[in-house]
Parts: structure tokens; sequence; C-alpha cells
């Protein structure tokens, strides 16, 4: 469970940060899944095994990042030049580049969902006090990791499918056809067009028409309470936003316990030949899996909301740019640019004019001026008052 400035792991700490962690220049023990690919990106062979990793270089992600930036984005380049690293391990790091994101559109062209609702990281200063907080950046390095990741999921889920073995499986349903109605008409209010009745790349391509837009943080998330959650079940269901008709979570065994169910039961493939797993015992592992991960997720978002708003008693009567993230008849929700904390501008102080609700256009509109606010639409906001008891964090609206 990782909480603000603390983590809280599954297994012993000598083995999750020592023994099973990957540390620069000493031997690690590994399940290893060695697969082929084509140019294109096609996976034509696979294989597993028991390994030693011993890590050469140990990047953190800021770090490949900039090495990549300054690193040729042309494979054929003649000459790789300095970045303050082994050329040899530079030029690894730019085939894992091209591949990942060969790897990427691959999933794209499949149909593959990808929602961008980044997460907050709250900042300290040297005393261990939030001073601020920012979205989570999710760029290539992040992206390398997780394209690799992906396919090894995918590997190992079909390796086991392939053997009729019963095993914890990463399921994501597909979603009820009238949420995603709902869905398309809260995304024509916007202005975006979806048509429902070709194909799930048309919630693909609203995705992708709204990235970087004012209203992005809506639409997705629109989206995602439109879908079902993903569980860990024994069921061959498939996963929904990944385009996937077999998939599980292998990667992280020593912070998942559905990860460690897999690798024990791949290592007795390896070992013996066989698979068994009790399908009722599956089932109610998987249900307890899935609502322990839901409380954990659950905490940490409430504990980052609580330092978020301690933090935010410091700076009442201070103005930030906002966007707007939700509109009722109450009033509308707006979530600060320079720091990602969402708070309410009640209806009743709006004292300029009076507001009706629009349902449809998802905005407040005042009688008299007919001054609106929208959902999407930037505003200039201060802070009015925080209840930190009840999460709860007041705006209102300057000129």
């Amino acid at each position: 469970v990782y909480l603000p400035q603390r983590v809280v792991p599954m297994l012993p700490e000598v083995i999750s940060n020592s023994l099973a962690s990957l540390q620069q220049d000493r031997n690690r023990y590994v399940k290893s899944v060695l697969m082929e690919f084509t140019p294109s990106g096609q996976r034509i062979h696979t294989e597993f095994a028991h390994g030693v990793i011993r890590n050469r270089r140990r990047f953190h992600y800021e770090e490949v990042s900039r090495i990549l930036a300054e690193l040729p984005t042309d494979q054929a380049a003649e000459k790789i030049p300095d970045v303050g690293i082994d050329p040899e391990i530079a030029a690894m790091l730019m085939n894992m580049r091209e591949f990942a994101l060969i790897l990427r559109e691959r999933r794209r062209k499949r149909g593959a969902l990808e929602l961008s609702l980044p997460e907050t990281e709250l900042e300290y200063d040297d005393e261990g006090r939030v001073s601020g907080a920012h979205l989570a950046i999710h760029d290539i390095s992040h992206q390398i990791i997780e394209e690799f990741m992906l396919a090894a999921n995918e590997a190992v889920a079909e390796h086991l499918a392939s053997l009729d073995a019963v095993f914890l499986r990463r399921v994501h349903p597909a979603p009820e056809p009238e949420k995603l109605q709902a869905f398309a008409e809260f995304a024509r209010h916007l202005g975006y067009r979806v048509d429902l009745h070709r194909d799930r790349f048309a919630l693909q391509r609203v995705l992708e028409a709204s990235r970087d837009k004012p209203e992005q943080h809506a639409i997705h998330f629109a989206l995602l309470r439109s879908l079902k959650q993903a569980v860990y079940s024994p069921a061959a269901e498939g996963h929904y936003a990944l385009a996937s008709g077999e998939y599980c979570h292998f990667t992280s065994p020593i912070r998942r316990y559905p990860d460690l169910t897999v690798h024990r039961l791949l290592g007795r493939w390896m070992k013996t030949g066989k698979v068994g797993g009790d399908w009722d015992e599956l089932m109610a592992l998987g249900e307890h899996c899935s609502r322990t991960e839901r409380r954990a997720e659950s905490a940490e978002r409430e504990l980052i909301k609580w330092k978020l708003l301690q933090y935010m008693e410091s700076r009442i009567g201070e103005r930030f740019n906002a966007i707007i993230t939700g509109v009722a008849d109450y009033g509308f929700y707006a979530q600060a640019v320079e720091i990602p904390v969402e708070g309410l501008v009640h209806v009743s102080s709006l004292t300029d004019d009076y507001y009706a609700f629009d349902q449809d256009s998802h905005s407040l509109e005042g009688l008299r001026k007919k001054r609106r606010f929208r959902l999407g639409d930037r505003v200039r906001v201060e802070a009015a008052r925080v209840d930190v008891n009840r999460r709860l964090l007041d705006w209102r609206v300057v000129r």
C-alpha cells in the first residue's frame, strides 16, 4: 500500500526492499518471460525461465526521460551523442523507446482505451511538510516500462490459458450499453460525437480528441465511470480497456498477491509440467484481493486529499486559475491549475445574478446578465474556506 511518505509492504521488508529488489551490481533471482517479436510488434515466440539478473545501471524515470530527450529518434543515426552513460546502455534505451512505441501503436490499433487521469503527487519541504503538489507525469520512460509489463502479463496469461489452467486473471468486463449511451450523450453536449453503433474505436477517438483540452478531465472521468471496475477472477472474460482476450497480473509479485499466485502456478508448471487450481478458492481469493485493492486505493486518495487540504488552509485568500470539472444545481466544482486540488463554488456565492442549472449543457447561466459557467471553462477563483474533517474546499469566483 503506497501512502504519502510511507509504504506498507506486502512481504517482509528484507524481501521486498532487498532480496527481491533489483539493485545495481547485485545478483537477483528472477522468473523471466523471454519473448520474440516481429518488427511490427507481433509476438511469435515465448519461453519462460528461472534466471539471475545483475543490474548494470539503475535509473529513475526522470533520468531516463532526460537522457532520451537528448538521444536521436532515428535508429539509423551514425553516432550516439554523449549523454553521460555507457554508449551501449544508451543504444539499449533507444531500442527500448522504439519498440515500446511499436507495441503501443499495436494496442491502439486493436482498440485499447487510454484514459488520461494522472494521479496527484505531493511535494514536501525539508521538514517533511506538504509544500505543494503536481499531477504525476506519464512520459516516455513510464510508457516503456508499462508496455513491456503489459506484454509479459499477456504472454503469461495466454500460456496458462493454453494449458487450460485455472488461474487468477485480471478481468475487465465490457460496459453496460446503457452506461455507454449516457456517456455518448454527455460527450455530445460537450461537442464530441460518439457513434456507438460503429465500434469501440469511437470511444478511443473521443479520448484522443479531448486530450490536452480544458474538458479532458471531465470526458475521461465520465468514461471511467461508465466502465465496470477491473477485478481479479478465474473467469475468462478478457480485459475490455486493454482490448485483450487473455490477461493477468504477473510483473509485481512482491507488492500484489494475485501476481504471486500466478508466479507459483507458473513455477509449478516449469518444475513438473503440470498445472492445477481450485476454481472456488480462486473466486474467493479474487473477491478478497479486489476488495483490498479498492480499499488501499481509497486510503491513498483520502490521505492525499487530507494532506492537500491541510496545506490549503495556509493559502486562504489566495487566487488561482481553475478549470470547471463538474456542474450541478447547487454550484460547480473546479480544479486549480497551479495545484491539483478541487473545490466547490456554491451557487449561493454567485451574488451578481440568479443562476439556473442547465443539465443538457452542463452549465449554470445567469438569468439577467447571461454569464455562464460551463463544464471545461476556465475560471479565476479564490480559496475561501477549508474544512479538513469534512474534506471540503470552498472556492469563490473572482473577476
